[in-house]
């Protein structure tokens, strides 16, 4: 129909025609380096797409950043005819780059060139496309949106304000012709695709627009900076642009990976890290003891590809813990204890900490040295309070720079201990001085800001690391729990989750939803056992038989390939005699020619020739038996023993020789050369047809061991993925019964008389499945990376995907989305409204409102008036949502206090007294303590881990009033102050739209300001969106906040007895014991009534400092956000007006035009550059869809020959069979399914290959 749009071009019809170009393009290879440049071939105007051939593409060498509009000033010059270009049959706009192009990830573009202003050559009877740069359509399913009517025509008044970059008369009167513009529907305004971004956009999409408006942000303040001491306007925005700057984005996400020794959680972080050694896997000392840090290297350096910052503790710091172990480790008689042997013991503990540090000194030494002349000794104080730096460009090398710091060398080698023999002085360790290692890696898991840090546990018996890792789990975003999976589930790992003091900890930071559990060493499975144990004996039966089959044949192949080794012997012997015959007879062969007389020889002749002097051919046949195969070198010792005897025979009748009978003839001579010649072919002939019967035999073996190992991996693969499948549920479920025992027991403990233990207090199903489980062989992913290559292959994993590496590094790199997301929507909604305070600053020129000062004077009241009551309400709104906050906590915590310390009184004597009861060995929660292990808790302040675990006094007598508050603490902080916050954003909502309805309707009626007022309703959503985003501000602080404070219950206790801590600590000589204890338990006694009360006494007050920060917050930003919409709305309503006939100085007039023209070149190729990403994007899923579609009907086309080959061969195939892993240099790293069960199966094999 004339003066409608063009019809859309179909986005699904584009993927298959691009590729095709792409290919034909591609049979001539650019001399172009694709991992740093880019290459592009544009099919000649000239040509037609249809049947063009490679040599009709013309290609350019570009980089990422160059535009399409450069890559057409390159293509003029080279051609001298004006182009348009398109891309996958769909116009391009100028100022898209390369690098958004970028269709098949391969470096490499492919456009089609057209004549500027002709149609395209193929487009057939279809009318022409507009290009994107004139085309003001929003990117749907189809490029372009089809209109049903004419566009409207915006007035010239509109269309010169957009377009005169030169003009200095600009007026407010054209502000709502340019925001009717705006808000067409052909073309959305910035604001309206910044919200589509906001609500739709991915993390990296998010990213892109920020990055990209960061540069814009720039050229806008330089272009406002000339003018920053004359005009006050252009000083506030160039402020405002500042404050957005340096406004965070790229905020890190914390990991933190916990677990026992043993677990695999340094394999399993390398195998993430996509490294064969980067963390120490050994399970020395260091390898616990250290916080270990790994986050992205930013480093473009090529010799600096792996850096690390190795962070010493304080020299204070060591001087206690100095102090502490040498108290452990001299004992009453000034000597070091005997106890130092026994690695496990407190003293033993101090003795290897301090002999690493000083490895010179003897235990003498030890015994007479003070905590003074340690810290002074050369080379110990000069590194404490330091960093180190370290910086390789190969892994090798870098692992070996670290370990010189961090690893223990409690195990010498035998070339050390040489080196110490010959009097080598021994070098420090440092492991026990160092507090923190921060390790930066390029690995892809950490690309999109994941922080991932190995925590030792946070009672570590250095005070300076266990301070960074309580610090860092406060942070942690998510939290990876690592355990074997053998033991994960018969021990519960999920439901103890680490020990009771570590889960309520957990319910109180509010982060089980944090929890990603990781069963490790999934390669360590008995087929027999797993298969009892899952029932999977019927399911494979069919392979067992099929493998007892294959064991049948292979003893019958090896049986024979026996049998004609020792065929092949015979005939190998008889060659042998056949040549030492042949020497014999041709030495008496040239006697007769000499004229000589000669008898026929004796048999031990011919064996005493033989032996004293080996002939030459047998020494042949000698070097090619043993070069023969594998299968033919083997010595049979009976072979020997007849071979010694006939040498020794030989050597006894060595002058013997017979010469009896008639003398021989050449005519004998030569025909008995003739016979041996002869035996020696026929023997030589059989021996060949054996050697190619032993070939072809073990060919078959092979074949039918390579058979056995298929079927065994698939079996393996099957097991293996049985017991993940199980292990998986039963964790989830011990997850979610280890949270539904906590909260029975709060309830009970909260209400003894109402607890229903049939009540569901949460949906625990949902839990379950809330927690992932990931079940991972590092060994395997790294094996079949083509790392570890001295390791034997794992057996059982088919594919990097059954490792479950690759999805464990998705979840780590989505874990990032959330923060990454929420930071970036932040940036771009205040980036939306500072655009639009500019605009309608740029758009007041002074001549727009047109009122007498008496109307000017009647607008400004009314405005006021409504600003001052909106303040007034906004600040209400705040302390209304404080107050809630605050109700809130005294109901659901301050009011508990009074009964949970009373229960606490009352525990305390009973607890102390169970540290001093007997030893319960069977049950040591039960039980006392020995002598050695209650020193070591008193002298660290009543916290210390051993081999029992966790020792925690202060604990133990807090614990009641953690353990029934929890459930109250959580309710208040995952549930009220999220709401309370949550109505505070819809009150901040009302309002505001009250506020703007106001305006508006004032402005109808008054004609003031009608102009700029639709701007100023898109301005109110970004408004609102700022609220919300202050109340989740308010959240995280709130939640940052409140994780400080539940952590004072346990320190006040700590303060409250360090004076009987220290009395304990002190106390020596016979009887010592007896009097620590009955000190402790009467010191309990007289300090619990003030301890528990001062205890939560410090936690109120921590609360009560958290709503005074969380009310100081909200009042600034609400503050901020209502002094920005009194500019804009006074900028709008009562803004600037001018005497009649002035003007603005030419100056700011200029600088106005110019802010303005410099906005919507930004919106416009900022539009321009999403769209073809757009495009991009939809090409390649079309590309995809197209892929999967021919590799499905492949897949069916193989299934269905498979199955009839198996039906006719009647042989079962384990249905789970898939080719062996590429090798790593394969760069199509291409692997193909040879059966698939369903697909489901065949789905995420695709994924798996990100197609």
């Amino acid at each position: 129909m004339e003066g409608s749009d063009p019809p859309s071009p179909n986005i699904f019809g584009a993927g298959t025609e691009y590729k095709r170009l792409h290919t034909i393009a591609r049979l001539i290879k650019p001399e172009v380096n694709l991992e740093n440049e880019f290459a592009v071939a544009v099919l000649e105007h000239t040509q037609n797409s249809t049947n063009c051939s490679s040599g009709d593409f013309l290609w350019f060498k570009v980089k990422s950043k160059h535009s399409v509009s450069r890559l057409k000033g390159a293509y003029r010059k080279r051609t001298n005819v004006e182009v348009d270009f398109k891309l996958a049959n769909n116009p391009i706009g100028d100022a898209v780059q390369m690098k958004d192009l970028n269709l098949l990830k391969d470096n490499i573009v492919v456009f089609t060139a057209h004549e500027a202003g002709h149609a395209s050559p193929r487009s057939g009877s279809r009318a022409p496309l507009q290009r994107l740069r004139d085309t003001p359509t929003r990117l749907g399913r189809n490029l372009t949106a089809p209109s049903r009517a004419p566009s409207p025509k915006i007035p010239a008044t509109s269309m010169v304000k957009s377009e005169t970059h030169n003009s200095e008369d600009t007026s407010m009167s054209g502000i709502a012709e340019a925001s009717a513009a705006v808000v067409s529907p052909n073309k959305p305004s910035h604001n309206e695709r910044v919200q589509h971004l906001n609500e739709n956009g991915s993390p990296e999409e998010l990213e892109a627009e920020v990055k990209n408006s960061q540069k814009f942000l720039e050229t806008l303040k330089a272009q406002l900076a000339s003018m920053q001491s004359v005009n006050e306007a252009a000083q506030y925005f160039t402020q405002q642009i500042n404050d957005l700057l340096n406004q965070k984005v790229d905020t890190p996400t914390i990991i933190g990976v916990v677990g026992n020794t043993g677990a695999g959680k340094s394999s399993v972080i390398n195998a993430m890290l996509e490294e064969e050694r980067l963390v120490p896997t050994n399970c020395m000392r260091a390898c616990t003891a250290v916080v270990t840090e790994m986050s992205w290297n930013s480093s473009e350096d090529e010799n600096e590809k792996y850096r690390a910052h190795i962070e010493f503790i304080r020299a204070a710091d060591w001087e206690r813990d100095l102090r502490i172990s040498l108290t452990e480790l001299i004992d009453g008689n000034g000597q070091v204890s005997r106890e130092c042997t026994n690695a496990e013991s407190e003293a033993g503990i101090a003795y290897a900490k301090i002999k690493a540090v000083y490895p010179q000194k003897t235990s003498k030494d030890l015994a007479s040295s003070t905590v003074e002349q340690l810290m002074n000794e050369p080379g110990i104080k000069e590194v404490l309070g330091t960093v180190k730096k370290v910086a390789e460009g190969s892994p090798e090398a870098f692992y070996r720079a670290l370990q010189h710091y961090v690893d223990s060398k409690e195990k010498a080698t035998a070339d050390s201990k040489k080196k110490i023999t010959n009097g080598e002085k021994k070098q420090p360790e440092w492991w026990p001085l160092i507090r923190v290692v921060r390790i930066f890696t390029k690995a892809e898991a950490l690309s999109t800001g994941a922080v991932i840090v190995d925590l030792p546990g946070v009672h570590d018996s250095n005070a300076a690391r266990a301070a960074v890792a309580a610090g860092y789990m406060k942070q942690c975003t998510g939290l990876f729990i690592v355990a074997p999976i053998n033991r994960a589930v018969d021990d519960k790992a999920a439901k103890s989750l680490l020990g009771e003091s570590f889960k309520r900890q957990l319910k109180f930071d509010g982060t089980y939803s944090r929890i990603t559990f990781i069963c490790s060493k999934t390669d360590d499975i008995s087929i027999i056992e797993a298969s009892d144990s899952l029932g999977l004996e019927e399911e494979m039966a069919a392979d067992w038989e099929k493998i007892d089959e294959l064991e049948k044949e292979q003893r019958t192949l090896k049986r024979s390939v026996k049998d004609l080794k020792e065929s092949k012997a015979v005939y190998t012997e008889l060659i042998n005699d056949a040549e030492d015959g042949m020497e014999v007879w041709e030495k008496l062969k040239s006697e007769v020619e000499d004229g000589n007389e000669v008898f026929a020889p004796s048999a031990a002749a011919r064996k005493r020739k033989r032996s004293a002097e080996p002939s030459k051919s047998r020494k042949k046949s000698k070097k090619s038996r043993v070069n023969s195969g594998d299968e033919d070198d083997f010595i049979d010792d009976d072979d020997e023993e007849e071979e010694d005897a006939n040498d020794s025979d030989v050597e006894s009748n060595s002058d013997i020789e017979s010469e009896t009978g008639d003398p021989l003839t050449m005519d004998l001579i030569e025909g008995k050369l003739a016979q041996l010649k002869d035996d020696k072919k026929r023997a030589r002939l059989e021996k060949i047809e054996i050697d190619n019967k032993i070939k072809k035999l073990n060919q078959e073996l092979k074949v039918s061991e390579k058979a056995q190992g298929e079927i065994e991996t698939a079996m393996s693969a099957l097991c293996i993925g049985g017991r993940n499948k199980y292990s998986k549920g039963a964790i989830q479920r011990d997850f979610a019964d280890g949270i539904r025992e906590l909260d029975m027991e709060s309830a009970q403990e909260e209400d003894p008389e109402k607890f229903n233990p049939d009540e569901e207090l949460r949906d625990y199903s949902e839990v379950a499945r809330s927690l992932p489980v990931f079940c991972v062989s590092s060994r395997a992913y790294q094996k079949l990376r083509g790392r570890l290559q001295r390791d034997n292959k794992v057996p059982g994993f088919r594919s990097t995907a059954e490792t479950e590496i690759p999805q464990l590094q998705a979840h780590c790199k989505k874990l990032t989305e959330v923060g990454r997301a929420s930071n970036c929507r932040n940036f771009l909604t205040h980036l939306s409204q500072l655009l639009n305070s500019l605009r309608l600053w740029t758009a007041n020129d002074g001549t727009g409102l047109n009122l007498t000062d008496t109307q000017l004077a009647a607008e400004t009241s009314f405005l006021n008036l409504r600003l001052k009551t909106l303040e007034k309400s906004l600040y209400a709104a705040v302390e209304d949502c404080l107050k809630q906050m605050n109700e809130a906590l005294a109901e659901h915590i301050f009011e508990k206090y009074e009964q949970l310390i009373e229960g606490a009184i009352s525990e305390a004597n009973a607890t102390a007294s169970r540290w001093h009861s007997p030893i319960n060995r069977e049950n040591r929660h039960l039980g006392g303590y020995v002598w050695a292990t209650y020193k070591a808790i008193v002298r660290r302040d009543g916290v210390f881990s051993n081999a029992q675990g966790l020792q925690d006094f202060n604990f133990q007598l807090i614990e009641p009033i953690i353990k029934n508050l929890g459930s109250h603490w959580e309710r208040v902080f995952a549930q009220r102050v999220p709401r309370v916050l949550q109505s505070f954003t819809r009150a901040a909502k009302t309002l505001l739209n009250a506020f703007h309805r106001d305006i508006e309707s004032r402005s109808r009626k008054s004609g003031a300001g009608s102009a700029g007022i639709a701007l100023l309703g898109q301005q109110i959503r970004n408004y609102e969106n700022i609220f919300r985003q202050v109340s989740q501000q308010m959240i995280e602080l709130i939640n940052n906040l409140q994780r400080e404070a539940n952590r004072e219950f346990t320190p006040v206790i700590a303060r409250n007895l360090s004076t009987a801590y220290d009395w304990c600590a002190n106390e020596s000589g016979p009887g010592q014991f007896k009097r620590m204890q009955s000190h402790m338990a009467s010191h309990v006694d007289t300090a619990r009534s003030e301890m528990f009360q001062e205890s939560c006494d410090e936690v109120r007050t921590r609360l009560l400092a958290m709503c005074k920060q969380v009310e100081e917050g909200m009042s600034l930003q609400t503050d901020e956000i209502f002094m920005r919409m009194q500019r804009d709305y006074t900028e709008v309503v009562s803004g600037t007006q001018l005497p009649q006939g002035q003007m603005m100085p030419r100056q700011e007039r200029k600088m106005r035009s110019d802010v303005t023209q410099t906005i919507e070149d930004f919106e416009k190729e900022s539009a321009e550059v999403q769209l073809a990403a757009e495009a991009a994007k939809l090409a390649v899923e079309e590309e995809q869809k197209n892929l999967a579609d021919s590799a499905q009907e492949e897949f069916l086309n193989t299934d269905n020959a498979v199955s009839n080959d198996n039906r006719d061969t009647n042989i079962r195939e384990p249905a789970r069979k898939v080719e062996n892993e590429p090798n790593p240099e394969d760069s199509e790293g291409s692997r193909w399914l040879s059966f698939v069960d369903d697909e489901e199966t065949y789905r995420g094999m695709l994924e798996e290959q990100n197609w």
